[in-house]
């Protein structure tokens, strides 16, 4: 089934990257989640019947994250384009915060005249995870970038192996 794969190459990887100590698993932890996360709006946007386009994505994510466009546009840059690309999060005018006193959504904050991303990894993480684990169409609705199988080739049927 594939929640069982879910689990096998996603939540069981974000159950030991908890087990790091100081919550250092965090970093590692966003990055498995925020792919999964926009593979979580495209796929319910695709169960819901509606477009799946740059635009509609980005409403979605804005709605989904109660976040103005503005807010979803500097935090998509940092985030998702600073994590897939550079494995950290983009450096801007805008900064970020994360802690266990935040919530499961980014929030925009203003702390001593700096404007920041504030949220806390594990629960975003948690939230994405929860979304897949409550509908498990969502791991299979991706056309594109279907859920990989596991399967055994017989013996000798790769040549060199």
């Amino acid at each position: 089934m594939a929640i069982d794969l879910f689990e096998r190459w996603f939540g069981h990887s974000i159950d030991k990257l908890r087990d790091l100590p100081n919550g250092d698993g965090a970093f590692a932890a966003l990055m498995i989640a925020i792919p999964l996360y926009e593979r979580y709006i495209i796929a319910k946007l695709k169960l819901e019947g509606t477009a799946t386009g740059e635009a509609e994505v980005q409403e979605a994510v804005g709605k989904d994250l109660g976040l103005e466009d503005w807010q979803r546009r500097i935090f998509w840059q940092m985030f998702r384009v600073g994590f897939m690309h550079q494995a950290m999060v983009m450096d801007g005018k805008t900064k970020w915060m994360v802690s266990h006193v935040f919530g499961d959504v980014p929030e925009f904050k203003s702390i001593a005249g700096v404007n920041y991303i504030c949220f806390d990894p594990w629960k975003f993480t948690d939230r994405v995870l929860s979304k897949y684990r409550a509908d498990h169409r969502l791991i299979t609705a991706s056309e594109s970038f279907p859920l990989a199988s596991i399967f055994a080739f017989p013996a000798g049927t790769i040549p060199g192996v």
